[in-house]
């Protein structure tokens, strides 16, 4: 199979055509299929108990644990997190997340072996060391873990002290992602989240000195008060701390849905061509940084696995955007946490409370969640193709339910169609989600209930 993406990407960077009506389309990440925002409640902690019973006999398994504190809300967020009080302590969601570790690993086969552990969040640096090692002991008593297993953590370069990099670094820690996010402090103000260069380099620093090897940056457009100028300086600084990956998103506001989000005026907010250019900026300049492009929002620096894999083929997608992750089970603990194994995908409760509960309980708290069948693994396959390689054999039954969606991608010189082969063209590939969307048979357009598409 031949890929769209190749090494001359890494030099040259093509001007992308602003078209509104696609760069404003409103549609899903498709970091599963079908998204998060269509599981269903029929799906509870029996299907979850069947689907891990089922596991074939050495099971290559990546786990998530969700950490959903912070020592301070950034208005920006959507992620499902809160700062710890009181009525919502950290001390007890530990206990009941250690208690959920258990009771999943003794439905797991035991000749099952752990490939990868994803921390994330919230902040995962915002537990105590002895609180990370008690976690870590937890996890590697109840499964068994490759020799080589890849352990990555997501952390607020805040709050991450010596003590926090040295303990997580002990327990095998191989990959840290961090939150930059914008680096003008104007912006910074708008979004509740102030810290400075100095910051961020100072953790690196630590990390690397600790023996992380693997550095990632996250950073994002679309932000209240934000320019072009401000993206490429965020970008230019990522290049400059030689990380490994930048991750980046654009903003969505939903305050209906993140109240925290009401501190973000929409006024002040980029909107059509001007936010559009923030993301072609970020491209263009981690590109002309010698970063290789990988799916629409990821890029690696050469020689870095994520870079490797798109290269081949190999690439993927799942809850924690692309990934080289080969293994198609991940089991992921925590409230909201979402678990994808092969047949089915569901998500534990949002709710802390009854996440406690529930584990306290001896209980799965599983509330929802998506069977998948044929169809929609096919479904699925096709899209993760799409928006990893940019490139798809397509069925001549899918080809036909999605001829009049294609249609207008196909005038605007976006997508090409050949007998049974899908390509998106270099013009196309800001809009690969608005391929994408094109098979998703259940996509009912919302206004409000996705991203937009670039």
């Amino acid at each position: 199979m031949s890929v769209a993406l190749t090494l001359t990407s890494r030099s040259r960077h093509r001007r992308w055509d602003y078209l509104p009506d696609f760069a404003n389309a409103q549609l899903p990440r498709y970091t599963s299929y079908p998204p998060a925002n269509r599981f269903s409640g029929a799906v509870g902690p029996d299907a979850a108990s069947a689907a891990l019973a089922a596991l074939p006999p050495e099971t290559s398994l990546s786990l998530y644990v969700h950490i959903p504190f912070c020592k301070k809300l950034c208005w920006y967020c959507g992620c499902h997190t809160s700062v710890p009080s009181a009525a919502d302590p950290i001390d007890s969601y530990l206990e009941a997340l250690k208690g959920e570790i258990r009771l999943i690993a003794g439905q797991v086969r035991r000749d099952a072996s752990v490939a990868r552990v994803h921390f994330g969040g919230g902040s995962p640096d915002i537990l105590r060391p002895d609180q990370i090692s008690d976690l870590f002991r937890t996890l590697r008593e109840s499964f068994t873990f490759s020799s080589f297993a890849d352990i990555a953590a997501e952390f607020d370069p805040r709050g991450l002290t010596a003590e926090v990099i040295s303990t997580y670094a002990a327990n095998g820690l191989t990959r840290a992602s961090l939150g930059v996010q914008v680096l003008d402090p104007a912006v910074q103000r708008r979004i509740n989240r102030i810290q400075s260069a100095r910051e961020i380099e100072s953790a690196i620093g630590g990390l690397r000195a600790a023996g992380v090897a693997g550095i990632n940056v996250d950073m994002m457009y679309g932000l209240p008060g934000q320019t072009r100028e401000h993206v490429v300086e965020t970008a230019l600084f990522a290049s400059t701390q030689d990380v490994d990956r930048v991750a980046v998103f654009g903003y969505a506001h939903v305050p209906w849905m993140k109240k925290h989000q009401k501190g973000i005026s929409v006024d002040n907010l980029p909107a059509g061509e001007a936010r559009f250019r923030q993301a072609e900026a970020a491209a263009e300049s981690l590109e002309r940084s010698g970063y290789i492009p990988v799916g629409f929002d990821h890029f690696a620096a050469p020689g870095d696995s994520l870079a490797t894999a798109a290269l081949q083929g190999r690439l993927h997608r799942n809850f924690q955007g692309y990934t080289d992750d080969e293994s198609s089970t991940l089991i992921a603990f925590g409230a909201s946490a979402i678990s994808s194994l092969p047949g089915l995908i569901y998500q534990n409760t949002p709710d802390a409370s009854a996440y406690r509960t529930a584990c306290a309980e001896n209980r799965q708290p599983v509330v929802r969640g998506a069977v998948i069948g044929p169809e929609g693994r096919r479904i699925g396959k096709l899209i993760e193709r799409l928006l990893c390689d940019f490139e798809a054999d397509i069925s001549s039954d899918l080809r036909a339910s999605a001829q009049s969606s294609l249609r207008p991608l196909i005038a605007a010189g976006l997508v090409e169609l050949s007998q049974d082969r899908l390509s998106v063209t270099a013009r196309g590939k800001p809009y690969v989600r608005s391929v994408a969307a094109c098979f998703d048979t259940g996509l009912i357009p919302t206004p409000g209930r996705h991203s937009l598409a670039v």
